[in-house]
């Protein structure tokens, strides 16, 4: 009887996410990237081009059967693909804030401090069939199985009822790291952190990871055969993609999407300074914006802390946004609050600081891609699990000054950090671009 009540205690908060994600209501309707996913699922059914309508040659395979099931049900009943959409990604809400991250930190009341805050920063983005929740839900389920059981982590840590064996977990890790990548390239750095972690902590079994990783991405290689492409994990626009992008990232600080758009859609917000730098020799390349990066220090220093700011001021619109003059930041201090304290809590207990590896991962992503704001929702769900940190015994970090001291030092910290990166971001976002396509001469004169 009490194991049965500590089951519904366990699964209830997961249940009134999902309620409290789905009570939002459905969009209205699909524009932009998210039309071209969900058309994409949709041709699965209709008999059209999957690889033109949904962007294949530069999204990954895995893309159009996200949302397949919302797509089947837009096919079978018009207009139910939008409450299908809202349901598929209310229960990837659910499975994050409910699931995934009470069992990263593993903290016997982390449900109660991850569930509400993964409702605050992640529930608007479920009425639209992007691939943000699908892969930042793929992303931490690599991340829960490979650190679980952690040698470095602590017995308070480890804690879960997962029966698998370290072959196994490490195995799905691998095949959930590889459909991360699939679904959103800009994992790679993080993921690539989260391999150097299970090389060090597991070493000989770490090759079981690699083993799922391979295995994640035989559809993509499987694909990519069938159409008579260039054989390889990654869809064949990739290059191309990647040196159209790195073009913007070598002078643009944040992109959002105007939702809804009078006009133009895109709404650049770019560092006057970079763009007169590298005006004429624009980044084609990865290794064409490390070395732009590189040869304009220390003003790329800064850009670069702009890029990671940014990213972090939310408002209520996010994943979509306004136009500049009309763009509030109304979730920009909580969002601050939550990565600062969820970072400096992973750093300060002992067995947890991968969190922080990881964050840093996806700091270094946002740093050197065309950086969106909806780009930081792993940043911010890993400084959720974080803060589910604080709920651990008391002392855990070794300090022995009295506890309101300690307290009252940590909450000057919190807010100087918030002071310094909400100040960063506002950097970030003076240099406004009219709704359009960005240049780097347009950048230049708006500075």
């Amino acid at each position: 009887m009490l194991e049965r009540q500590g089951h519904l205690v366990r699964w209830w908060p997961a249940a009134a996410l999902l309620a409290a994600t789905v009570a939002q209501g459905p969009a209205a309707g699909f524009v932009y990237d998210a039309a071209h996913y969900f058309d994409g699922s949709l041709a699965l059914f209709t008999g059209a081009d999957t690889v033109r309508v949904g962007d294949l040659d530069f999204r990954g395979a895995l893309t159009p059967l996200v949302y397949a099931p919302a797509a089947l049900a837009e096919h079978l009943v018009t207009g139910a693909g939008r409450y299908a959409v809202l349901l598929e990604n209310a229960l990837l809400v659910a499975l994050v804030g409910g699931f995934l991250l009470p069992r990263i930190a593993a903290r016997p009341a982390a449900v109660w401090v991850c569930a509400p805050l993964t409702w605050l920063v992640a529930a608007r983005f479920a009425p639209f069939p992007l691939m943000d929740l699908p892969a930042v839900a793929a992303f931490l389920t690599a991340v829960w199985l490979a650190l679980r059981p952690d040698p470095l982590r602590s017995d308070s840590l480890r804690s879960d009822s997962l029966r698998l064996g370290p072959a196994w977990c490490l195995g799905l890790a691998g095949v959930a790291a590889g459909a991360t990548v699939n679904l959103r390239p800009a994992y790679l750095l993080p993921l690539a952190a989260l391999g150097g972690i299970v090389v060090v902590t597991r070493r000989r079994p770490a090759l079981w990871f690699a083993a799922g990783v391979v295995a994640g991405s035989l559809p993509q290689v499987a694909f990519n055969a069938l159409r008579g492409s260039v054989p390889g994990p990654t869809p064949p626009g990739t290059a191309d993609l990647a040196g159209f992008q790195a073009g913007y990232a070598s002078y643009i600080v944040r992109y959002d999407t105007i939702e809804p758009a009078v006009g133009a859609p895109q709404q650049f917000y770019c560092d006057p300074s970079m763009a007169a730098a590298v005006d004429g020799r624009l980044a084609a390349s990865t290794g064409g914006l490390v070395r732009a990066l590189l040869t304009n220090l220390p003003e790329s220093a800064l850009f670069l802390a702009e890029k990671v700011a940014a990213a972090l001021a939310w408002s209520w619109s996010t994943p979509y946004s306004a136009a500049a003059s009309a763009e509030h930041y109304e979730l920009t201090v909580p969002v601050v609050l939550i990565v600062a304290t969820g970072i400096v809590a992973a750093c300060r207990t002992p067995g947890a600081r991968t969190l922080a590896i990881l964050a840093a991962g996806v700091c270094a992503s946002l740093m050197t891609s065309a950086t969106e704001t909806r780009f930081a929702l792993p940043l911010v769900l890993l400084a959720v699990a974080g803060c589910a940190l604080v709920t651990g015994p008391a002392g855990v970090a070794g300090e022995s000054r009295p506890r309101v001291i300690r307290f009252v030092a940590v909450v000057l910290v919190l807010a100087a950090a918030v002071a310094a990166v909400a100040a960063v971001a506002a950097l970030g976002v003076a240099h406004p671009l009219p709704p359009g396509p960005a240049t780097p001469a347009v950048c230049a004169a708006n500075g």
